[in-house]
Parts: C-alpha cells; sequence; structure tokens
C-alpha cells in the first residue's frame, strides 16, 4: 500500500492514513486553487488501496471550512466508498467532526448523509 501524507496549507486539509484504524483523514480548511490537481491524487489513492481493508474502512472529515470546487470532491469520495460498500459488502464509514459553535458545518456533513447510503457518525468537538 502506498503511503499518504500531505501537509496542511492555509488552503488545503492536513491529508493522512492511519494505519492502525484503517482511516483516511481530511483535517482543516479546504478550498484549493486548483480542487482537481489537490483532490484527484487523494481519490486515486482511495480507489487504488481500499482492496487492502477487508475489516472496515473510516474517511474522517474534520474541515473548518471547504469551497464548493472541496465540496465536488468530498462527494466522489463518499460515492465511491457507497458502491465500494454494496460491491464488496465491507463496512465503510464516515465519520464527520465540527466544532460546536458550527452549525453550518453539522448540516454540511447531514446533507451529504442524504446522498449516500454510507453510515456517517457525527462528533462534535468542543472548543
Amino acid at each position: 500500500m502506498e503511503h499518504l501524507y500531505i501537509e496542511q496549507s492555509a488552503w488545503t486539509p492536513e491529508v493522512f492514513f492511519n494505519i492502525d484504524e484503517n482511516k483516511l483523514c481530511l483535517i482543516g480548511r479546504s478550498f484549493p486553487e486548483d480542487a482537481a490537481t489537490f483532490y484527484t491524487p487523494i481519490v486515486a489513492w482511495l480507489e487504488n488501496n481500499i482492496q487492502e481493508f477487508s475489516d472496515n474502512f473510516i474517511l474522517e472529515i474534520q474541515l473548518e471550512y471547504f469551497n464548493t470546487s472541496s465540496s465536488k470532491y468530498l462527494l466522489k469520495m463518499f460515492r465511491f466508498l457507497e458502491q465500494y460498500k454494496q460491491t464488496h459488502n465491507m463496512p465503510v464509514q464516515v465519520t464527520w467532526k465540527y466544532f460546536s459553535s458550527d452549525e453550518d458545518m453539522k448540516e454540511s456533513g447531514m446533507e451529504y448523509q442524504q446522498f449516500v447510503d454510507v453510515p456517517f457518525e457525527f462528533v462534535e468537538i468542543k472548543k
């Protein structure tokens, strides 16, 4: 399996794979100038490596902000997980973390949950 780590910048989230928990994490803010350039390798990593996990897979999102172009790629990842779950009967989950003071971010996660057949766990972070 390929290693995945992308350092956080002012415009992009930190992205890393936690091998101990089978968890791909995106943490920070996401408004890259070119979302395709940033997210395409992440989506490709997910598509190329998910078969390595037989027990479960978690996509953890902890974003303070994301723009419309980032949203497109988040949905692409959620839809891929949905498809993989259905075709391989593997448990997958999205853990959507949001700050307690950010009701909009919680609502964004709830909206995504309505679009895909993937279980979402909502985790409130106290500031």
